[in-house]
């Protein structure tokens, strides 16, 4: 077993037990392997591996368990969230077993990661809780460090206002063990967290405290940290030297060798979002195609419905809004999409971790956010299509659907942005959720697409159909758009039908009918709601 010394001890007047020097030897390559600051692709795994063989070999259950962890910290690190997470939840439960409270610390610390990575921030904080306070006192600095970090990151994405103490209390450690990589790692975190937060004061504070101590060491800032200094620089409205500093990333030796994963595409993206807001247009094109190009050629899926936003907004900056609406709606079927696709991606994931009832638990939420709008936290048309038919089969009682479509909803995207409308479309689907409706169990707001909504009432009379309807309207109209569309309005027509009308019950003939209605309302004047012939 390479890098691993087996040395023939024996115990006197018994069977040999497992060699000493062995026994230390492959303690300490654990040790080094656990503290590795960042694990390079390099030959970690393969020695984890040998490690889990030599302890195997020795007879040593609890070490073979943490070479484990360390893989499945590896597996994490290379997309394979779900097998890290099974490995993870199979030591944490032997650890209890057993009763090993160094690995039940460990096996904690990256459950947190594979919890944070899979969304579920409440399970990943208290695991990063537990990694700390069942780590004992006589455990390697840099080990308490990066639990430390650890939790601290999982309160920063959460924007828990404790996360900046978090992190000064733990760079003083890493100071004050002189570890350059750690502080280094911890003052990118800090202030990428901190733009997520808003922070953006704080975050160039801790960006150019990351950046003069990578100069002092001769430590070159990979793109993931120059990509952290740009984000800090746009939001202090700093373009100029966000994109010199995202220019330090060009060179093929910084982003041909991007240790992310992304092989530079995320870092580009950025750097063409700054661009445009610099009004470099052609330059800002030129980037995202090559973004776009690297996307294409790694499979960078994420990153390329991303793309598809900036895209827009690059035919926006040129005044094309046709081709800026028509890329938008791109975006957002592909969004919608790949949303659905990572919800059970990391169902399976917690799945994978749990195994239990709480997976279940976990598995029926990511299921429910699958069946969500990921824009207006609406229910989507996935959902329609399983709900409506559903309702409808049941034969008892009258079923109102009305579709509401926003009045000239193409000119708030072409006259204020597409985001403006975005945060039309979100305050729209709130009042659809503020007015109460009638009947109660049962009825549901949906975003079927675009700027087009649903709402079922089931088991309401045609007269309070009408009312509530007519409610939604005028909360659509009185709500005060101005601060947002600078004086647009904002109305919505819409036209209804009832499964009274419908003697078959079935969902095409009923949203056809309501369709017909909508078409009814749009042709005398819009701002109306059509609920009869």
């Amino acid at each position: 077993m390479t890098g691993l010394a087996v040395e023939q001890d024996a115990v006197p007047g018994g069977d040999p037990g497992p060699p000493a020097g062995a026994v230390t030897a492959l303690q300490a390559t654990l040790d080094e392997l656990e503290t590795l600051s960042r694990f390079a692709t390099g030959s970690a795994p393969e020695r984890a591996e040998a490690a889990a063989e030599a302890a195997r070999a020795l007879g040593r259950p609890d070490l073979e368990q943490r070479a484990r962890l360390v893989r499945a910290d590896l597996q994490r690190r290379r997309g394979a969230v779900a097998e890290a997470g099974r490995t993870a939840s199979e030591v944490h439960r032997w650890a209890s077993e057993t009763r090993d409270r160094y690995l039940l610390a460990r096996s904690s610390f990256v459950l947190t990661a594979v919890l944070q990575e899979v969304g579920d921030l409440a399970g990943a904080l208290e695991h990063a809780v537990s990694s700390i306070d069942l780590l004992d006192e006589t455990a390697l600095p840099a080990l308490r460090i990066d639990h430390l970090v650890r939790l601290a990151d999982v309160l920063g994405l959460a924007r828990d206002p404790a996360a900046p103490e978090r992190y000064t209390a733990v760079l003083r450690l890493a100071e004050e063990l002189g570890d350059v990589d750690r502080q280094l790692r911890i003052l990118n975190n800090r202030a990428y967290t901190d733009t997520l937060a808003g922070r953006f004061d704080d975050a160039l504070v801790y960006s150019e405290r990351l950046q003069q101590l990578a100069r002092a060491h001769g430590r070159p800032l990979d793109v993931g940290d120059l990509d952290t200094v740009a984000r800090a620089l746009m939001g202090a409205d700093r373009l100029v030297e966000a994109e010199a500093a995202l220019r330090l990333g060009l060179a093929p030796e910084v982003l041909d060798t991007s240790s992310d994963g992304d092989a530079g595409a995320d870092f580009l993206l950025t750097l063409a979002e700054v661009q445009r807001r610099r009004g470099e247009v052609d330059r800002a094109q030129d980037t995202l195609a090559e973004c776009v190009r690297r996307c294409d050629l790694h499979g960078l899926t994420s990153i390329r419905v991303r793309a598809r936003a900036e895209q827009a907004e690059l035919h926006a900056a040129r005044g094309d809004h046709r081709a800026a609406f028509e890329e938008h709606k791109r975006y957002v079927a592909e969004l919608v999409e790949l949303q659905s696709a990572q919800r059970e991606a990391r169902a399976r994931a917690l799945q994978a971790v749990y195994e239990t009832t709480e997976a279940r638990r976990q598995s029926r939420r990511w299921r429910e956010l699958s069946l969500r709008d990921p824009l207006t936290g609406l229910y989507n048309r996935r959902y329609v299509d399983e709900e409506l038919p559903r309702l409808l089969a049941d034969g008892t009682g009258r079923v109102w659907v009305a579709l509401l479509d926003l009045d000239h909803f193409k000119r708030v995207n072409d006259t204020c942005s597409h985001a403006v409308g975005d945060e039309v479309l979100r305050a729209v689907a709130t009042l659809l959720q503020e007015t109460a409706a009638p009947g109660g169990a049962g009825s549901f707001a949906a975003r079927l697409g675009g700027e087009e909504f649903l709402l079922v009432l089931p088991g309401v009379d045609a007269g309070a159909a009408a009312a509530h309807l007519e409610a939604v309207r005028r909360a659509v109209a009185a709500h005060p758009w101005d601060g947002l569309t600078h004086g647009l309005p904002v109305t919505v027509s819409v036209g209804a039908a009832s499964t009274a009308e419908v003697p078959d019950r079935t969902p095409a003939q009923l949203l056809g009918l309501a369709d017909a209605r909508l078409y009814h309302a749009k042709r005398a004047g819009r701002d109306r709601v059509v609920v009869d012939g």
